[in-house]
């Protein structure tokens, strides 16, 4: 076991590193010479305002995804920190509500403004397993984005879904919820609107809600 996944943290120093090869992201290069051995670094998940970094990884050893979690302490000395799951400490994008379209900037279940539920719970409905949903999603990206598998939250529950933009590499997360009176289903983001809708039209209208007999 590598001292990263054993311990769960790590420090380091730029100034340590091995200099990039190639013009791009210092901080990420750095974060792969660290993690590389025992994680599969992706990309950046998104910045706090106050400086720290999330990124995407996966765990060489048991496939599971993780989050990175870089924080800057003195001169250029950085704490990396592992996180199996997505909560306070992991920045999150700043995405807009679905329903409101109020800014978003943690991983919260509620959206702040409207009350809107952004996250299903742990559990599906029984008419689709976790495997048939992590294809359906992985169908409706397909050519567009790579789904590169889930992580879980760690306060109230639900699934959040990475994929990386096939033509520029950003790795975006998506949103697994459930639509009022109905089973759960694939919440249309900001990311899926673009990949389902054809370019110049408005996305659909969601589906009327189904009422048990």
């Amino acid at each position: 076991m590598g001292v990263l996944r054993e311990s769960g943290s790590t420090r380091l120093t730029l100034s340590s590193l091995a200099a990039p090869t190639e013009v791009r992201d210092e901080l990420l290069d750095a974060v792969r010479q660290t993690a590389g051995g025992e994680y599969e670094v992706f990309g950046e998940i998104a910045r706090s305002q106050e400086g720290t970094i999330a990124y995407l990884a996966r765990d060489r050893h048991d496939k599971k995804l993780v989050a990175l979690r870089l924080t800057r302490g003195a001169s250029e000395e950085y704490l990396l920190e592992v996180a199996k799951q997505l909560d306070a400490s992991v920045p999150a994008p700043g995405t807009g509500c679905p329903r409101c379209d109020a800014p978003l900037r943690s991983w919260g279940r509620f959206c702040t403004k409207c009350g809107l539920d952004l996250w299903t719970g742990p559990a599906l409905a029984p008419t689709g397993s976790q495997e048939e949903v992590l294809k359906a999603v992985k169908q409706a990206m397909a050519g567009k984005f790579e789904v590169l598998g889930e992580m879980s939250r760690a306060e109230g529950g639900g699934t959040v879904y990475f994929a990386r933009d096939i033509a520029t590499g950003k790795i975006e997360a998506l949103r697994l919820r459930q639509e009022r009176g109905q089973d759960y289903s694939i919440g249309l983001t900001g990311v899926l609107q673009r990949a389902l809708t054809p370019p110049g039209q408005q996305p659909p209208p969601s589906d009327p809600p189904r009422h048990p007999k």
